[in-house]
């Protein structure tokens, strides 16, 4: 599928995954296929994913938490490169904001803004 430490652009990412180009949750068939993550907003990523209070990365959150199926994750490097750092599962899901909040320190939003953490855990 993804070879390990190797950058892809989100139109090869989206080839294999499906899911919108855009989100940092691509869905597909009502669940979460990838995650490709900005360490400006998620600066503990891959371990730490960090969902805003926008509607679609509350859903994207909710449906991530309720899975547990391993999605591939990406970081973005630069414009439309992302490297694979592998498969990776929930491990927990965090909605309280004072369990939130130390996870939110430096990741460009307040614990206000933050509608879920989800720990992952490698599979790989």
């Amino acid at each position: 599928m993804f070879e390990l430490n190797k950058e892809y652009t989100r139109e090869a990412i989206h080839s294999v995954c499906g899911g919108s180009k855009q989100a940092f949750l691509p869905a597909k068939n009502g669940g979460i296929v990838a995650a490709c993550l900005r360490t400006d907003l998620n600066p503990q990523a891959p371990h730490v994913i960090i969902c805003d209070g926008s509607a679609s990365a509350r859903a994207a959150g909710r449906t991530l938490a309720a899975q547990r199926n391993a999605i591939p994750v990406f970081i973005k490097i630069e414009v439309d490169s992302f490297r694979f750092v592998g498969l990776f599962t929930v491990s927990e899901s965090l909605t309280a904001p004072l369990v939130c909040a130390p996870y939110v320190r430096s990741s460009g939003f307040t614990p206000g803004q933050v509608s879920r953490v989800l720990k992952m855990a490698r599979c790989q």
